[in-house]
């Protein structure tokens, strides 16, 4: 018995492990990865692992995570702060997703649960994937971003009562208005009655064990009170995860929680990474075969019909049609919390596998996609909305009539936080410049601040034409999208005289191929800010300034000595 446990563990790691690797070398998001393990070692593929009930239990304790997680980031001073994009926004996507995706399926004869429960299971979007993918292309703070965000917030919190739902749902065999009003205000009164009565003994119990300076302890005492309020979740007839989103919003904005999600991150990380496993042992890809229709019906309803939904919240609300789109685009595809509704269904009997798997394999299909789709979301948006070409000619208008009288200037691509202090200097030393700013918001601050500055997607070839990059003495990049910058750099490169580029980047892992791509000057921010605070430091510790200042070359030197004359810091 123990052999057979550890052959299937290993298995479980090792087919992970390789999955998860090639898909973060694709820059694919894990899940994924652990979805494709799943599927290769589960009785649909070699059969390697049966899904039992020691495997379906090591799931579960993933959900108990996941929602222990996600309870931590929930405050309530954040949802009131930004109570347009999250409540306002966020119920009118999921609720007018879930109203429409379920009265079309009761129309078609389903049973009203069932409907309902895909209707929910379709309103989820991945918030990993998509704010991994936004933060890759530094676009969580743009208007479309923290958009995306507000409505992901709420979804994440929409989960509760889905949950709640199939937990009652699968314990009736048709729908019991009255049991499921019960078991929401069970859900309620839990909520409330934790605030007043467990908050303080919770956070009692975490100072205490904070004090005795024991991290064994402390994480201990982490998790007992996850495991704790599942359990009595569980005692008072409600689903484990509910019970452990409650015992997160516990310590959610109190000084304990970051340890906390600190500490209990890589159990669940491991966890979660195991229910996304046994997710894919339960995906059949030979119904793809049987079912190709109803598939791609599925994914129709993923990609077009929620995305519909989507921009109309966004207009309803009054964004641009321009960033109504971007964001419906970005949450085109399924989430963590529809597999998790759609596979705590099934294995409850509630959803038979033939109405189940085709949205289970749509879900997947849609959530492998999301990141390509997001990368490119704003290309898509360009040729959807408006005349690009007319864009990027008034840009390139607005770029000739500022340069034209400029000559051996710096063209400084990106004005955010960053840009705007290059500007500044610039400004001080009365050096020439022009600044060239794609985000709307960042462009009106960096006008405001009285810099030079035309809005326009230096990417672009004619707008760095315009810019007067033949005339230019340098180019300074301030943004981190790699692609970008590649194009960027590439174009600077061209020149009849090649132009010096200046390239700042968040950290030092692109430098090799920064420089391989044209930079002259490669400026990681994380090695500038470690390196200032090591030399203050170390002046505050007594050394003198000619000490501490000799300590600091002497590990600039070292840093990446391949490349000790392209490194800026």
């Amino acid at each position: 018995m123990t052999e057979h446990l550890l052959t299937q563990s290993l298995s479980m790691i090792m087919v992970s492990a390789v999955a998860v690797g090639l898909f973060a070398a694709l820059r694919m998001p894990a899940a994924m990865g652990y979805l494709l393990a799943g599927l290769a070692i589960g009785p649909y593929g070699l059969n390697l692992v049966a899904l039992g009930d020691d495997t379906l239990f090591l799931a579960e304790l993933g959900l108990i995570f996941l929602m222990f997680m996600v309870g931590l980031e929930f405050s309530l001073s954040t949802l009131l702060a930004a109570r347009t994009d999250v409540l306002l926004a966020g119920s009118l996507q999921v609720g007018g997703t879930l109203a429409t995706i379920a009265a079309a399926l009761w129309a078609l004869g389903l049973d009203p649960r069932i409907a309902i429960l895909l209707g929910g299971a379709v309103a989820m979007s991945s918030t990993a994937v998509a704010m991994k993918q936004l933060a890759e292309q530094g676009e969580i703070s743009n208007q479309h971003g923290r958009f995306a965000l507000g409505i992901l917030l709420f979804q994440d919190i929409a989960t509760i009562p889905l949950l709640v739902a199939v937990d009652s749902w699968s314990r009736q065999a048709s729908v019991d208005p009255f049991d499921l009003v019960v078991r929401l205000g069970l859900a309620a009164i839990a909520l409330i009655a934790v605030s007043i009565i467990a908050r303080p003994l919770v956070r009692t119990v975490l100072a205490g064990a904070s004090k005795s300076r024991s991290n064994d302890l402390f994480l201990l005492a982490a998790l007992f009170v996850a495991l704790g309020a599942a359990y009595l979740a569980h005692l008072a007839g409600l689903a484990l995860p509910i019970g452990a989103f409650i015992a997160g919003m516990v310590i959610g904005g109190s000084d304990f929680q970051h340890r906390v999600e600190d500490d209990l991150r890589p159990f669940r990380d491991v966890l979660v990474g195991l229910f996304f496993v046994t997710v894919g042992m339960q995906i059949d890809l030979r119904l793809i075969v049987v079912f190709p229709y109803a598939i791609l019906a599925w994914c129709a309803v993923f990609l077009f019909g929620k995305a519909l939904i989507t921009f109309i919240v966004g207009l309803l609300l009054r964004r641009s049609a321009a960033v109504a789109l971007r964001v419906a685009v970005i949450l085109a595809h399924g989430g963590e919390f529809g597999l998790l509704l759609l596979t705590l269904a099934m294995n409850s009997g509630l959803l038979t596998s033939e109405v189940g798997q085709p949205v289970l394999i749509a879900l997947a299909l849609t959530m492998g996609l999301a990141p390509v789709l997001i990368q490119h979301s704003a290309a898509l948006v360009e040729h959807l909305v408006g005349d690009r070409r007319a864009r990027v000619a008034a840009a390139e208008d607005a770029l000739r009539t500022t340069s034209e009288s400029l000559d051996q200037h710096v063209v400084l691509c990106g004005c955010g936080r960053v840009g705007r202090l290059v500007a500044t200097a610039f400004e001080e030393a009365k050096i020439p410049h022009i600044g060239i700013e794609s985000d709307l918001a960042r462009f009106k601050e960096a006008q405001r601040q009285g810099h030079a500055i035309v809005h326009g997607d230096a990417a672009h070839r004619r707008i760095l034409s315009a810019a007067g990059l033949a005339k230019a003495r340098l180019v300074v990049i301030t943004f981190d999208r790699h692609s970008a910058v590649e194009r960027i750099l590439k174009f600077a490169s061209e020149q009849q005289v090649a132009i010096p580029c200046v390239v700042s980047t968040a950290d030092d892992h692109d430098i090799t191929a920064l420089v391989k791509a044209g930079a002259n000057v490669v400026f990681p921010e994380n090695l500038a800010a470690g390196l200032a605070l090591a030399d203050q430091s170390l002046l505050l510790c007594g050394l003198t300034q000619e000490e501490a200042g000799r300590i600091v070359t002497t590990l600039r030197a070292e840093l990446n000595p391949e490349l000790r004359e392209r490194v800026g810091i």
